[in-house]
């Protein structure tokens, strides 16, 4: 036996000896141990105490005398010192107040090869000022207990102010230096650039950034700003200099077009009075406009095919131009919007999903800007099904554009839209930056208060009339983000029009 082996057999032995002389010894005179004592025997349970039933729940409750009313917010309409014009709805409910800036500062001011320029400025905005460091700054901020961001879309760049109505004073504070003074600082524009830069690079892994820019090339043109990849490249990203970050700022961040709104536990004229004191050195001359290039005519369908290998989901996406926001076919457009697809219930969900099982979900969506707009349908759908996708997406299309509706569809999708008003403006968040939508892209001021009368003025002729007039199959481009290799020939055999490949 070896050393080692020896040792265990010894290790163990000594482990049981030493339970064995832990263990009681047996009584000498009676080796067999007593039984044990029963326990007592428990008391019986206490019966369970029982509540009378009340009268009351013998009938059903009658119901709520009239229906709920909800009446949507009108602002209050002044104008700054400043050039600026003001939108206030006052809300007394809770001590909090909600502030939005919205300028013409957004992606359609970019020049050629900087993209992402607009973006990258709103960023900086709340990453230091010239008083106080980017960390000092933003400790400012959460001392109050308030929120400050700011960000940029197509058209505009909007800069956000959330606070305490006992603290509105120091946030508008924070709010002017931002807006006013951000420092750019090169170490704090490097770090940006760096977020930005990651961002990017993840957004390569992303099938639905991949339609979303490729439809927007396809809408807009690739050299317009509006048709470039989404938030820039990495080559634009890194080719924006400080002065670049500083210029667009000096040159689009001016107060003559820029709109201002309010919404919370603060008056007209004592919000007034204070963005008149807190932005009173906010003066400036907008710069030049850059040329943009006219949109292209969409008359003839094409097939684009992005491919992913390996993906288990293809994004499918089909769009279509449409009209600016102001339209006269806006609202009857919003409620075949919720026929095709802006509803869980909608025709494209409830083929795609519920019948044929090809989708998690699959909805449309109306982009409507202040000189332009598009349709899109779109979803994830199982790679292996994605000809047939795209099969399903053509005849829904092409039954909509009928204009002819099933039972119940008109109901359903104006229902929705007039109850989804008191949901969309539920917060001062939501009044404030709803309002600078709005405002902005040319509707008027008391637009959510005409909305559930315009919506329910639409008839069935109102939804044909634009269904024919807007849904276009044969013009609209149709996007797939998917692994090639598991449907091209299928797509192919669909013959929708020349098939590109990425």
């Amino acid at each position: 036996m070896s050393p080692t082996r020896a040792a265990s057999l010894r290790t163990v032995a000594a482990l049981l000896a030493g339970l064995a002389l832990a263990a009681p010894p047996a009584h000498a005179a009676d080796p067999t141990p007593p039984a044990p004592t029963p326990p007592p025997a428990a008391p019986p349970p206490a019966a369970a105490p029982t509540t009378p039933d009340a009268p009351f729940r013998a009938s059903k409750p009658a119901p709520a005398p009239g229906q709920p009313r909800f009446q949507a917010p009108v602002p209050r309409v002044a104008a700054l010192a400043n050039g600026a014009r003001l939108l206030v709805v006052e809300n007394r409910s809770v001590p909090l107040v909600s502030i939005e800036i919205v300028l013409r500062a957004g992606v359609d001011e970019e020049p050629e090869g900087k993209g992402g320029l607009a973006g990258f400025t709103a960023d900086m905005l709340t990453e230091g000022t010239a008083r106080h460091p980017a960390l000092e700054f933003a400790a400012r901020v959460e001392d109050l207990a308030a929120r400050l961001s700011a960000s940029a879309d197509l058209e505009t760049a909007r800069l956000r102010l959330n606070c305490l109505t006992e603290t509105l004073p120091e946030a508008l504070d924070l709010l002017a230096e931002a807006l006013l003074t951000p420092a750019f600082r090169p170490e704090d524009v490097e770090r940006v650039r760096g977020i930005r830069l990651t961002g990017l690079q993840q957004k390569k892994a992303s099938p639905q950034a991949l339609a979303a820019d490729e439809a927007a090339r396809l809408v807009f043109g690739e050299h317009h700003p509006r048709g470039r990849p989404s938030g820039g490249t990495p080559e634009s990203i890194a080719a924006i200099t400080l002065a670049d970050l500083k210029g667009f700022h000096a040159a689009f961040y001016d107060p003559g077009r820029a709109l201002v709104t309010v919404s919370g536990d603060v008056g007209a004229a004592e919000v007034k009075k204070l963005l008149d004191q807190k932005l009173g050195g906010w003066k400036g001359r907008r710069g030049a406009e850059p040329r943009r290039p006219p949109y292209p005519t969409l008359s003839a369908r094409s097939v684009t095919l992005i491919d992913k290998p390996g993906a288990s989901q293809s994004q499918v996406w089909v769009v279509g131009q449409l009209f600016p926001a102001n339209h006269p076919d806006r609202v009857p457009m919003a409620v075949l919007n919720n026929v095709l697809g802006g509803l869980f219930g909608s025709r494209l969900n409830l083929n795609l999903r519920e019948t044929r099982g090809y989708s998690y979900g699959v909805r449309s969506s109306l982009r409507l800007e202040s000189d332009s707009g598009w349709l899109a349908a779109a979803g994830g759908l199982q790679a292996r099904f994605t000809a047939e996708s795209v099969a399903e997406f053509e005849k829904e299309l092409a039954a909509l554009a009928t204009g002819e509706l099933r039972e119940g569809e008109l109901e359903r999708a104006k229902e929705a839209l007039i109850r989804g008003l008191p949901v969309a403006l539920e917060t001062n968040d939501a009044v404030a930056g709803s309002l600078a939508s709005a405002v902005s892209l040319g509707l008027p001021v008391d637009w959510f208060a005409q909305l559930p009368g315009r919506i329910t003025r639409v008839g069935a002729a109102d939804v044909a009339r634009v269904a024919r007039a807007w849904i276009r199959p044969e013009r609209m481009p149709v996007i797939v983000v998917g692994p090639r290799a598991e449907f091209e020939d299928k797509l192919r055999a669909l013959d929708l029009g020349p098939l590109t490949v990425k």
